[in-house]
């Protein structure tokens, strides 16, 4: 659990619109049975198939936004990570919060906070 891996999740992972370099990233960032619960969504994602489904659906929303890293912070096993989404050049469309829990150096548990849809 260190920065990298922060950095991945966020640029490598949910900013990446290549999918094969997406999913190769997914394997070496994320638990293969991670799962991500979504405030937009009753169930969670479970799995890296799931997480792809879900960022395929995000991208595909808002194309050609992208995520950025606002700060974070690491407690033992956990990260809580703030970031903000949209074009780069405009304000941010959503702002929001990751909290992760990790299992080794590799994301087990992710909940997503949405603060603010513009």
């Amino acid at each position: 659990m260190n920065q990298a891996i922060i950095e991945k999740h966020m640029y490598s992972v949910w900013s990446e619109t290549d999918r094969e370099k997406r999913r190769a990233t997914i394997d070496e960032v994320y638990a293969e049975n991670c799962l991500i619960y979504d405030p937009l969504f009753q169930e969670p994602f479970q799995g890296h198939s799931r997480l792809m489904d879900l960022i395929d659906n995000v991208q595909n929303q808002f194309p050609e936004s992208v995520f950025r890293i606002e700060s974070y912070d690491f407690h033992h096993h956990a990260v809580r990570l703030h970031w903000s989404y949209g074009k780069s050049e405009e304000s941010p469309l959503v702002t929001g919060e990751d909290f992760m829990l990790f299992e080794g150096d590799k994301i087990q548990t992710m909940y997503i906070y949405i603060d603010q849809l513009s």
